[in-house]
């Protein structure tokens, strides 16, 4: 992650973790910034507008120039840039709804934590006792990762020219996945009627 918004407040730049670990870590952030802003209580069609930034190589970094002072070589550094990933959507909260406790009043929450899964979704949780006893919350990972073709790991330009094509065709791929959320969350929502926004929005 290199940062993005939440609802008018901003996302820090979220260090990234060796192709290795993915999965295996939950922890990142390690900076804070401007807070979103959100009503006390939810009401029904109350949405969120999230934007990211995606660094999809953070072990791939330019080399250094043999000149004087820190100069990195631009070519590679261009070619390394045209990865990066930009996303925005527009989402209902809650997603999926805040556990009894909680009921409609956010005050009740511990906090409102948004997640980033592999294949461009998004998954929210309240800090509640009810999620912390939930251990399915922890599996949801795994299931974003079916949607999508794993990316190969990318440290050099060797690296980069041996998997060129699959890079690309991940990166086509990725821009073309219709849904933000997981699928079972938007057919829940439906269910309930508390989905503000319409299916093709995903």
């Amino acid at each position: 992650m290199n940062g993005g918004s939440i609802g008018g407040g901003c996302i820090p730049d979220t260090p990234g973790i060796d192709d290795y670990d993915v999965g295996k870590k939950r922890y990142g952030g390690g900076s804070t910034c401007g807070a979103a802003a959100l009503r006390a209580h939810w009401t029904p069609g109350m949405t969120m507008r999230i934007s990211w930034t995606l660094f999809p190589y953070p072990g791939w970094q330019a080399k250094i120039l043999n000149l004087p002072g820190v100069v990195i070589d631009r070519k590679e550094s261009d070619i390394i840039d045209q990865y990066d990933e930009s996303y925005s959507t527009e989402i209902p909260l809650p997603l999926p709804p805040p556990p009894p406790s909680a009921g409609d009043d956010f005050g009740q929450v511990a906090n409102i934590t948004v997640h980033f899964l592999p294949c461009n979704q998004i998954f929210i949780t309240y800090g509640t006792i009810e999620e912390g006893r939930n251990p399915v919350y922890w599996k949801l990972f795994a299931e974003s990762q079916k949607l999508c073709t794993p990316r190969p790991s990318i440290k050099s330009m060797a690296d980069y020219r041996k998997n060129k094509a699959k890079m690309d065709a991940i990166k086509a791929e990725r821009a073309k996945i219709p849904q933000v959320i997981l699928p079972r969350y938007i057919k829940q929502l439906e269910l309930e009627g508390k989905l503000p926004v319409s299916s093709d929005k995903k």
